[in-house]
């Protein structure tokens, strides 16, 4: 065996080059740091302004305040606003200057009182929108928020804006009640806090930009059009948009994209709704940041509001002739584009040159009126409803021979319902159908497709008519639990005069098919 002696020799050999190379690698990564400092300075002495370096400089402008106190003295600092819809005047200030801060406060709802601002002595107003929209939160709710140019506190009810609204000549700030408020609230006038903060500048703005805000409903929306949100002439920039939205479809409503036409030409085209408010798979919840949220979100159901907003602060959107942005009515229950039935409202944000032209007066808003659950309800033209008419039989496989039942869906469905049987593999059930006059007819049924539904055989007045139709639908990844109903066309089917018994059978299904069910929406019959 080796010795003790030998076999430390041994080790020593090994492991001595080890030690050497980690100390020459350790000694070699000691070497001294040279001491921090700027690098060379640009010619000239144009320094880098921001807000907090301002700060240091002179202020060149006197400030001044309008505002609710009491002038006679004592702790009550409200304003006394009549519910009969007078404009009353809170702010009347001579220019040139700029409005730089606005707050206020109200027990009453944030639609029930319209601001106006009027620049330049103009007649018409600039700004005309609900207070509580202006103050960046729709639907007449309260809600939190935090962004850079708007901030509720107090359960939203203290409200903020920091909106820079300059003028040269003058600016007047007027309120008014809604035509609406005095039979609500039973009284005659309503109390109102408020503070208006502006500077006075020693001589006019050069190259002046007017702030301008136009509120705007939409109910319904337009089937087949997208919903306006902001539209403007004139040569200024858009700086933010203030949405609200009240559902009558269930499901999220927001697939729609944005679209941006500036000067004439389509410039921008979005995602979806809520990817324009920078946010991502619908409203979740609320949420609020410097440049978007969502004050209000409180949920999917039919009844439900929303709001959210957008600020272009660091992403205006310059024009120099028309600006209009639009978004898509597009629920997601619906593969079908601008076929929404929902509440909208906006109110754009945007400067421009001149003073916008004249706009109709606005004296009570859409939202603060009865509402309708189903309103914007649409009809096949010429078709008659499937559930309107009478069921002469029915026959089917299922245990207990259920009857044809009438299914509420919207809102792709004519008259929003439609008829639905299962026959259980092997049925029918037969309809009376009307005809105005005897001889061939062009029929058009109207079949909504599924992944429950079968092949459908029709058969008027015992006779065969047509081919199956295979109403089966496969829908990939897409969820939505029904498609919109597809026409099919059948000519010279022969028809009597009155009721005429059409047929509807499914004995056989599609491979991939889940059911035997039919879907039939409406009917629509032309004498050739």
């Amino acid at each position: 065996m080796m010795s003790y002696a030998r076999r430390w020799l041994a080790f020593a050999a090994l492991i001595l080059p080890l030690l050497i190379v980690c100390t020459i690698s350790a000694e070699e990564l000691r070497y001294p740091q040279p001491a921090p400092e700027p690098a060379p300075l640009p010619t000239g002495n144009n320094m880098q302004q921001n807000q907090m370096f301002d700060l240091t400089r002179s202020q060149d402008y006197s400030v001044a305040r309008a505002s609710s106190y009491q002038t006679e003295g004592g702790p009550r600092d409200n304003f006394y606003l009549p519910t009969d819809g007078s404009e009353v005047t809170l702010a009347d200030i001579k220019g040139p200057g700029a409005i730089t801060h606005l707050w206020t406060t109200q027990r009453i709802s944030g639609r029930d009182l319209i601001l106006r601002f009027y620049w330049e002595g103009n007649k018409h107003p600039s700004i005309e929108a609900p207070i509580g929209d202006f103050f960046g939160v729709a639907m007449g709710k309260d809600a939190l928020m935090q962004s850079l140019p708007i901030q509720d506190t107090s359960d939203g009810k203290s409200r903020n804006c920091w909106w820079n609204m300059p003028f040269n000549k003058s600016a007047k700030v007027t309120v008014a009640a809604v035509s609406s408020l005095k039979e609500r609230v039973k009284q005659d006038k309503v109390t109102l806090y408020f503070y208006i903060d502006y500077r006075k500048y020693p001589k006019p703005i050069e190259d002046i930009h007017y702030f301008h805000g136009r509120f705007i409903e939409t109910d319904p929306p337009v089937r087949g059009k997208p919903v306006t949100l902001c539209e403007a002439e004139g040569d200024g920039h858009f700086v933010g948009v203030v949405l609200g939205a009240r559902n009558r479809v269930p499901g999220w409503f927001g697939e729609g994209d944005d679209i941006f036409t500036v000067d004439g030409k389509v410039a921008m085209i979005g995602t979806g709704t809520e990817d324009y408010f920078c946010n991502a798979w619908g409203f979740k919840k609320t949420f609020s940041t410097l440049y978007y949220g969502a004050p209000v979100m409180e949920g999917y159901r039919p009844g439900h509001c929303t709001s959210a907003y957008r600020f272009h602060i660091l992403d205006p959107v310059p024009f120099r002739k028309t600006f209009k942005l639009e978004i898509e009515h597009w629920p997601w229950i619906s593969p079908v584009p601008n076929s929404g039935r929902d509440y909208y409202s906006s109110l754009g944000f945007w400067y421009q040159k001149t003073v916008h032209k004249p706009w109709p007066r606005v004296k009570d808003f859409i939202s603060n009126g009865p509402w309708d659950p189903e309103k914007g309800r649409w009809h096949t033209p010429g078709a008659v409803e499937a559930e309107s008419l009478k069921v002469l039989s029915f026959q089917s496989k299922m245990e207990g021979n259920p009857r044809p039942q009438v299914r509420h869906v919207k809102p792709n469905l004519s008259g929003d319902n439609m008829l639905v049987f299962d026959t259980g593999g092997d049925g029918q059930f037969t309809l009376a159908m009307p005809s105005k006059k005897e001889g061939p007819h062009t029929v058009n049924i109207y079949y909504p497709r599924a992944p429950e539904f079968g092949i459908v055989q029709l058969l008027v007045n015992g006779k065969p008519v047509g081919k199956p139709v295979d109403t089966y639908l496969h829908r990939n990844d897409l969820v939505r639990p029904l498609w919109p109903p597809k026409k099919y066309t059948f000519k010279g089917v022969p028809l009597k005069e009155g009721d005429n018994e059409f047929t509807f059978s499914v004995k056989t299904k599609n491979r991939r098919a889940t059911g035997y069910q039919i879907g039939l929406d409406c009917i629509g019959v032309e004498a050739e």
